[in-house]
């Protein structure tokens, strides 16, 4: 291999060090989800194995082929948590205040987890956010407050940021709306939706 071979085998080795780094970064940071990271973290171990063996071998074809098909990002944005819509819950009954974006979602898969969490709620426990896998890559997240349980549909497991970001989300929607919800008083179109903006996002970007 000539020297040019290998400075190119060694800093793309370097690279690739320095993308799974980042990758170890971004996971703790709750930035992806599980399926992300095992996909990109099995396409950089490839890509760090082949410049070794190109290294070795003395043959820096094998950085070539290794670069080529699918981006990063496009594998990264293919296996990301989008929301599709989501169902607002009251703890209480189990009536459905209403549902945004793309939800179709059975209640027998509702009821179960509406009748576990209202209990807890109403001992004053705080209800950790529980995400499931449906099937068709299609998973639900719920999440519960003082009145209601939101359950959010997604194409993809949601990242730690985005159950966060739901979770705080729930919060401000129960927030805005305590005085109808202390009283009962629950016209759907009186009530306020912090939630309209991030199905929108993620609708925006799949």
């Amino acid at each position: 291999m000539s020297s040019e071979a290998v400075a190119k085998a060694q800093a793309f080795k370097l690279k690739v060090i320095e993308k799974i780094q980042g990758l170890l970064n971004e996971f703790a940071e709750g930035k992806l989800n599980q399926e992300q990271f095992n996909v990109l973290y099995e396409r950089y171990s490839g890509q760090l194995a082949m410049a070794q063996q190109a290294l070795e071998s003395g043959n820096a074809e094998a950085i070539n082929q290794v670069t080529a098909g699918k981006s990063t990002i496009a594998l990264k944005q293919e296996y990301m948590g989008k929301a599709i819509g989501l169902g607002i819950y009251l703890n209480k009954s189990g009536v459905a205040i209403e549902t945004l974006g793309e939800f179709d979602v059975s209640a027998f898969v509702i009821s179960p987890v509406l009748s576990e969490f209202t209990p807890l709620m109403e001992s004053g426990k705080p209800i950790e956010p529980r995400a499931g896998k449906l099937k068709d890559k299609r998973w639900l997240l719920f999440t519960g407050k003082r009145f209601t349980t939101v359950a959010t549909l997604f194409h993809n497991p949601p990242s730690p940021l985005q159950i966060d970001e739901i979770e705080r989300l729930h919060q401000d929607f129960e927030t805005a709306n305590a005085a109808l919800l202390e009283r009962g008083l629950l016209d759907s179109k009186k009530l306020a939706y912090p939630f309209i903006v991030f199905i929108q996002k993620k609708l925006k970007q799949s």
